[in-house]
């Protein structure tokens, strides 16, 4: 089964489920959830903006993608 190899958890994944257990309520763990969700999102807009940098992407060229999918003739 080659699958079970990538559904095991590294050191930093386990670690974080390990810090769960000194969440003593239901706000804590929202605060947590909250915590990773700004990071996560944090890391994403950094990669996106890397792409955008490097493709020299800008309002305008979106606005042409746009575009460009609404002058497509519908089915």
């Amino acid at each position: 089964m080659q699958h079970a190899a990538h559904n095991k958890l590294n050191a930093s994944q386990l670690n974080l489920i390990k810090s769960f257990q000194f969440l003593h309520n239901e706000k804590q763990l929202k605060e947590m959830d909250s915590l990773i969700n700004f990071y996560l999102e944090k890391k994403l807009d950094d990669a996106i903006e890397k792409v955008e940098l490097q493709n020299n992407y800008t309002a305008s060229v979106y606005e042409q993608w746009l575009n460009t999918q609404n002058d497509k003739p519908k089915q």
